[in-house]
C-alpha cells in the first residue's frame, strides 16, 4: 500500500519540479520586474499575455487538486499565484 502510493505521488512531484525549473529558467535576469512590467515583456514577444495567465491559473487548480487528492499539503505559494492570477470575473 505504502508502494502504491509513493507511486502515485511521484509524478506529481516530477510535475512540481519540472515546473519549478522552468520558471526558473524563463525568470531568469526577470525578477526586478512587477508584473505589469512581465506582462509587457511578455505582450512586446508576442504572447498574449491573458491567454498565459489563463493557462497557468487553471494548470495551477489542477496541481492544487492533484496534491489534495493525494493528501498532501498546498504550498502558500501555490494558492497565492492562484489567487493573484484568477480572472477578474471570479473574485
Amino acid at each position: 500500500m505504502k508502494n502504491e502510493q509513493s507511486q502515485i505521488q511521484q509524478p506529481s512531484r516530477l510535475l512540481e519540479m519540472k515546473i519549478l525549473r522552468l520558471a526558473t529558467l524563463l525568470s531568469e535576469g526577470d525578477e526586478g520586474l512587477d508584473r505589469d512590467g512581465a506582462r509587457l515583456e511578455l505582450d512586446s514577444a508576442g504572447s498574449d499575455s491573458a491567454v498565459l495567465t489563463a493557462r497557468f491559473h487553471a494548470a495551477a487548480l489542477r496541481l492544487v487538486e492533484d496534491l489534495r487528492s493525494q493528501g498532501e499539503t498546498v504550498p502558500l505559494s501555490l494558492e497565492q499565484a492562484i489567487a493573484r492570477t484568477s480572472p477578474k470575473d471570479e473574485g
